[in-house]
């Protein structure tokens, strides 16, 4: 492996665990949508669905949904370029 995979694979697992903080703290959130608005402490697969559609439309929540799709857009870029400096030949 050479010192650019390894530079590269580093950034890939931080970013990662960023996207990963921001994923669970996004779906509790979406939990506690559900749960206020069904009086429910853990909301059913259904209210999910309603509160994520919510949350897709809510003008006040944008800012976060084009943070997490930049994030996860980032992701997937260093995730292919990874792929593609480990199908490069190292030189000899």
């Amino acid at each position: 492996m050479t010192t650019n995979q390894i530079a590269i694979l580093a950034v890939q697992g931080g970013l990662f665990l960023l996207w990963a903080f921001v994923a669970f703290r996004l779906l509790f959130q979406l939990r506690r949508r559900g749960a206020d608005k069904t009086g429910r402490t853990f909301p059913g697969p259904l209210t999910l669905v309603d509160v994520t559609r919510d949350w897709l439309n809510d003008p006040d929540c944008r800012g976060q949904r084009i943070g997490f799709a930049v994030l996860t857009l980032v992701l997937v870029i260093v995730s292919a370029l990874q792929a593609i400096t480990r199908s490069v030949p190292a030189p000899v």
